[in-house]
């Protein structure tokens, strides 16, 4: 990868190895990008963080001032901002979150048009101008963008969760650990909705306790939880709720890959597992 991104995006500590300015470049570089045709379209969705507001707004300045439409999601779980940008055809994504890091950690992550991680050409054409190797005009007069504060996605987002798991959870009790991050934007009411009753702990974000002895780098916190009482699931998420570990009504830890191997039994014993194969990748 190049020299600001990695893996996962753009990280750093706030204002340290990740600053506000370079969120207004990055921010730039995409609206002008995307806009050569049109006014650009892009969305921007963020965690808890405490300087979640400071980099969200910083990457809305950048893409607008050089003409973009900016809708902005606000807390949402990482996997919203994947989804919404293909399914409501926004030219690209942006997610302000640094994962499992903590509060004073922080990252951009950038997806195509798809949904998908951006491309590397891209991202390597983004640094370059953070690098100031290269210049944009910014936009003038009536080309100037503007952003909104997109108050239906979550609602999009939470209606395709229900169609995609059709199931009527009536009468199941499930714990969850929203590691005061992300997935309180969406858990407790997506499950409650499918009828299931719900208990949650760590559902009070207050920009600092973002994943601190919680969440799914802390299951033990749940599996306490399903020892001491009566629940038939327990879900851990980390902060932007693009992942998670789940505790059965034992207390037992149930990680991906028994995930997996549940998700793949289910299909094959509903014909559709495609080739009769599940492929994971080794982290």
């Amino acid at each position: 990868m190049g020299k600001y991104f990695g893996t996962d995006g753009v990280r750093g500590r706030a204002n340290e190895g990740l600053t506000l300015e370079m969120s207004i470049k990055i921010g730039q570089y995409l609206g002008w990008y995307y806009g050569k045709e049109k006014h650009a379209k892009i969305l921007i969705g963020k965690d808890t963080r405490l300087s979640g507001d400071m980099f969200e707004l910083g990457l809305a300045a950048g893409a607008t001032s050089m003409g973009a439409q900016v809708y902005l999601l606000g807390v949402c779980p990482t996997p919203a901002i994947s989804y919404l940008v293909r399914k409501e055809r926004f030219d690209c994504g942006i997610m302000v979150s640094a994962s499992h890091n903590p509060y004073y950690d922080n990252g951009i992550k950038c997806f195509n048009h798809n949904g998908e991680k951006m491309e590397e050409d891209l991202l390597l054409e983004i640094e370059a101008y953070m690098d100031g190797n290269c210049t944009i005009d910014l936009a003038t007069g009536d080309h100037i963008g503007e952003y909104f504060n997109w108050e239906d996605g979550l609602e999009i987002y939470m209606s395709w969760l229900k169609e995609i798991v059709p199931v009527d959870l009536e009468g199941y009790h499930i714990a969850v650990d929203l590691a005061n991050g992300s997935a309180t934007s969406t858990v407790v009411e997506t499950l409650d909705s499918l009828g299931a009753t719900v208990e949650a702990i760590n559902n009070s974000p207050n920009g600092i306790n973002i994943n601190t002895k919680c969440g799914s780098t802390h299951p033990e916190n749940l599996q306490r939880m399903m020892h001491e009482n009566d629940f038939d699931l327990g879900l851990a998420f980390d902060g932007d709720a693009d992942r998670l570990i789940a505790v059965d009504p034992d207390g037992n830890l149930v990680d991906g890959d028994y995930i997996l191997y549940i998700c793949s039994r289910y299909m094959k014993e509903k014909n559709t597992l495609n080739k009769n194969m599940c492929v994971t990748t080794v982290m």
